[in-house]
């Protein structure tokens, strides 16, 4: 099995107990803006774009997990995302501190990842 293939297996095993997969985030001045999600539905992997309070306000029990880029470490590569509640906001963040800015663990932003998915599907 491939690092991918592996990888792969272990987030659908986290969807499959309710956890929410990241693959991307839009963050402006220290704020997510919007979100690329993956859960599972059914019997397969579904995938949508969401804003903060969308998550705030679903932030599954099982979690919420993000895919790290560049990370080849099956075990790292997979990161729970906490949440948090500031002066101001809630705030997401992967480092385990409790800066008051979202932080997803370098994801690239939803526009790449669905341009990524567009040529996919020519």
């Amino acid at each position: 099995m491939t690092k991918a293939q592996t990888l792969a297996a272990q987030a659908a095993e986290l969807m499959k107990k309710d956890a929410a997969i990241v693959t991307a985030a839009e963050i402006k001045n220290g704020v997510v803006r919007k979100i690329q999600v993956y859960f599972w539905d059914d019997n397969s992997p579904v995938m949508d774009v969401i804003t903060k309070d969308d998550l705030v306000q679903n932030f599954p029990d099982a979690g919420v997990y993000v895919l790290v880029p560049g990370e080849s470490d099956a075990d790292k590569a997979l990161r729970k995302l906490e949440m948090f509640e500031g002066e101001e906001d809630m705030y997401f963040r992967t480092d385990g501190t409790k800066a008051q800015a979202d932080e997803f663990a370098g994801v690239p932003p939803v526009l790449f990842m669905e341009t990524v998915e567009a040529v996919c599907g020519l």
